[in-house]
């Protein structure tokens, strides 16, 4: 791993991304995101891209989120990602993947090709939808962002396939999510800190009460736990094609704990923040809204922890602990 390209493209994302957050969508910021290539940074070179490890290319990602920017770039990050395994090469964007049947798709109105996704035996069938205005029925989430639907047009024939089954895709759009929380619950558990010590009560900054020590320490754990799924998910991100039995337990643990420390940070941030965390001028809710939408989307909590319940239950008890032990990343990170 090349911490150099690392750090560079730690430093430019937040360059890019800082005081940029809000609810609405900003062409001039996609156009800046295009031209600094972080969309197409998990492809190749042979692909248009950069080769990008995936801790690379999702760094961009999670800079957004801590940023509460409104951007499909992990959306379009992932269509490339598998428009490029799949031979179609990159697409201009905003993209995103919606598979066939679900209705909300992230900011649909704003994207020039959806790639619609179908289970196949042994895969996933993909179909280019390049959009207008009139095909989308708007909707949101509770974060305010763009979860618009299809209205009018019907599923399309595959026109290509990958060879990823339906789950494995399914997770690797979840890791999407993971990354997005992790980032998030940094800024929120930043927030929170700078908060208690400059505001003051009873003569002393809010920092100083034990009680509040004591809230600001639990959301720092989750904090820290969310970025460890993050970096467990990333890391197994690059098995994914060679050794998925690696890359979907992973995944889904990483899930189901960032969005239970999602759940945690949130509620914490606004007891510490009293009631202003919950006024519009406060840019708390940019970040705790997207928390509520994100733990939910691409797989909630019960959805994981039900996968990861039938998986363990298909292992026998010898079994179960080498499968366990098999995902250790520090053998793949």
């Amino acid at each position: 791993m090349d911490s150099s390209t690392y750090s560079m493209v730690l430093e430019t994302s937040e360059k890019l991304f800082a005081g940029r957050g809000g609810d609405g969508y900003d062409p001039a910021l996609w156009s800046a995101t295009e031209e600094a290539g972080f969309p197409l940074a998990l492809l190749g070179e042979e692909h248009g891209g950069f080769g990008f490890s995936a801790r690379e290319a999702f760094a961009p990602v999670r800079v957004a989120a801590a940023c509460a920017v409104a951007l499909p770039l992990g959306e379009t990050l992932l269509a490339n990602w598998v428009l490029s395994q799949a031979g179609l090469g990159s697409l201009d964007g905003p993209v995103a993947l919606a598979w066939t049947g679900v209705e909300a798709v992230p900011f649909g109105r704003h994207l020039r090709t959806v790639v619609r996704l179908s289970e196949l035996d042994g895969g996933v069938g993909l179909s280019l939808l390049h959009t207008t205005a009139g095909l989308w029925r708007p909707g949101t989430n509770h974060a305010g962002e763009e979860r618009d639907i299809l209205i009018g047009t019907e599923p399309a024939a595959p026109q290509a396939s990958v060879a990823i089954s339906p789950v494995a895709l399914r997770a690797v759009m979840s890791t999407l999510r993971t990354v997005q929380m992790a980032g998030a619950i940094e800024a929120v558990a930043d927030m929170c800190l700078r908060y208690c010590n400059e505001r003051e009560q009873f003569g002393r900054p809010l920092g100083k009460f034990q009680a509040i020590q004591h809230q600001l320490a639990i959301l720092a754990t989750h904090s820290c736990a969310a970025t460890v799924a993050a970096d467990m998910a990333v890391a197994a991100f690059e098995t994914l094609l060679t050794q998925r039995e690696v890359f979907v337990p992973t995944a889904a643990a990483a899930k189901l704990r960032a969005a239970e420390a999602a759940t945690a940070a949130a509620s914490i941030a606004h007891q510490v923040h009293g009631a202003i965390g919950f006024s519009e001028e406060y840019p708390l809710h940019l970040l705790t809204r997207r928390l509520w939408s994100w733990r939910d989307e691409d797989g909630s909590e019960s959805q994981w922890a039900a996968y990861l319940a039938n998986w363990a239950q298909t292992h026998s008890e010898p079994g179960l602990w080498l499968a366990l032990t098999a995902c250790d990343l520090a053998k793949v990170a």
